[in-house]
């Protein structure tokens, strides 16, 4: 099943060029609709919940959760999904003040993508090059 993807949402929203990512990616398979977005797992037991909506900013954002059942998902576990959902665009973790913190799942992870801007970009480049490590962030 081919469905629209949520960025793709979004982008048409803002009336920009569709992402060209694939929905769902291969490997991946919808295991039901979400608000506005959809729920899916891979064949390894990564699970993600995927939406766009405009939020407070008046800004259009992705959101993707990334959880496990048993433990926290891994770096790789996180870059598979942003290349997978995001595509090559930047995504962000939000660890908000301690007051607004929200767990509602003990093995759950989060990254945002802006849909606005052609690549996503609102922080300043963190990476630089150092001497002997090369590109280090």
């Amino acid at each position: 099943m081919t469905v629209l993807h949520p960025l793709d949402a979004g982008l048409m929203e803002v009336k920009a060029a569709p992402s060209g990512l694939r929905f769902p990616p291969v490997g991946w398979r919808i295991t039901l609709p979400w608000g506005f977005g959809y729920a899916l797992q891979n064949g390894n037991g990564l699970r993600v919940l995927i939406d766009c909506s405009q939020k407070e900013d008046d800004r259009w954002w992705v959101h993707v959760s990334v959880s496990r059942a048993t433990r926290t998902p891994t770096h790789e576990d996180m870059a598979l999904v942003k290349r997978d959902f995001i595509g090559d665009r930047y995504a962000y973790s939000i660890w908000p003040p301690t007051d607004k913190y929200v767990n509602i799942h003990a093995h759950c992870l989060h990254l945002w993508a802006m849909v606005d801007a052609a690549d996503g970009k609102i922080l300043p480049e963190f990476s630089e090059f150092l001497p002997v490590v090369g590109r280090s962030i």
